[in-house]
């Protein structure tokens, strides 16, 4: 284990090295800032924390401030300075077997200063945190995702296992998800390129985009549109309030299909069969929409 602490006037870089054979679960929890994990072809884990300076302290430096007041009143980590220098050495960050934590200091008035956390893993290692208000990147192929924020937008390549991810107000952009997704935002667009196990997305006001699906599928949103661009197999279960519905899909696939709009136009440009299938249909589509358009249509992928 080597690790090191890099100064500059402006800046503090808390660096760690962690000799370690095969995938790594790494958990990482902020209360803000910016969380970017990449996951490479070669062993051994490096981390790096830094204060984050880009975003925008508002609402954190209030946060802070009340963390101040409060040591002041009770006594809590009395004559400890409460700068962004003080942040970066005080956060936690240990591995222990083969867990990697990276946490903000416990130390009240560190707590709300937003750090810059990079960690560099084995392919296939799984991802696990929760943040107050980041924005979350994962590049590379994790095993497992578990992925909660508050506030900020949340990305990644590649999941190999059942995931989770949940982000109160933020978008949601997602690469393969092969073992299942849930994946959740107050307020924000959620886009998957492909999903191979059961999978539920839910957003309150944004669009649902979605690329390959090959299993079952639920989708809710309040207001966005919802559009699969390539349904192949499963049970897709689609609804909106105000939304459009749109489904695309694969040549030569039979699907059983059920559209309702309250109030506007549902149709299939499916080619519609006179005699029942020899089996069951490998595809069931239902989409729902109060007031936009449904439709079913051939895909073009």
């Amino acid at each position: 284990m080597e690790g090191d602490v890099v100064e500059s006037e402006s800046d503090v870089v808390r660096q760690q090295s962690f000799e370690v054979e095969g995938v790594v679960e790494i958990d990482v929890a902020l209360i803000s800032g910016r969380v970017r994990v990449h996951l490479v072809d070669e062993p051994g884990v490096h981390v790096e924390v830094r204060h984050e300076a880009s975003l925008g302290e508002s609402w954190t430096a209030g946060l802070n401030n009340l963390l101040s007041w409060v040591n002041d009143q009770f006594g809590a980590n009395k004559g400890q300075d409460a700068g962004p220098a003080e942040a970066v050495r005080g956060a936690r960050l240990d591995l222990v077997g083969q867990r990697l934590r990276v946490q903000s200091s416990d130390s009240l008035n560190l707590r709300a200063v937003p750090l810059g956390v990079v960690v560099r893993a084995p392919i296939g290692s799984h991802v696990t945190t929760k943040t107050g208000a980041a924005d979350v990147t994962v590049t590379g192929a994790a095993g497992k995702l578990d992925i909660k924020t508050g506030t900020g937008d949340i990305t990644a390549d590649r999941a190999d296992s059942s995931s989770q991810v949940n982000t109160a107000s933020g978008k949601v952009r997602l690469g393969p998800m092969l073992g299942g997704l849930r994946a959740k935002t107050g307020r924000g667009d959620i886009e998957v390129s492909s999903v191979g196990g059961n999978t539920v997305l839910f957003t309150g006001t944004g669009d649902v985009w979605l690329g390959a699906v090959q299993s079952d599928v639920q989708v809710r949103t309040g207001s966005g549109d919802v559009t699969v661009a390539d349904a192949a197999a499963g049970r897709i279960q689609l609804g909106t309030g105000s939304g459009d519905v749109r489904v695309g899909v694969r040549p030569g696939v039979t699907a059983k299909v059920d559209l309702v709009s309250t109030s506007g136009t549902a149709r299939s440009d499916l080619e519609v069969s006179g005699t029942p299938p020899e089996s069951e249909a490998a595809l069931v589509v239902t989409g729902r929409t109060g007031s936009g358009d449904a439709l079913v249509t051939t895909s073009t992928s």
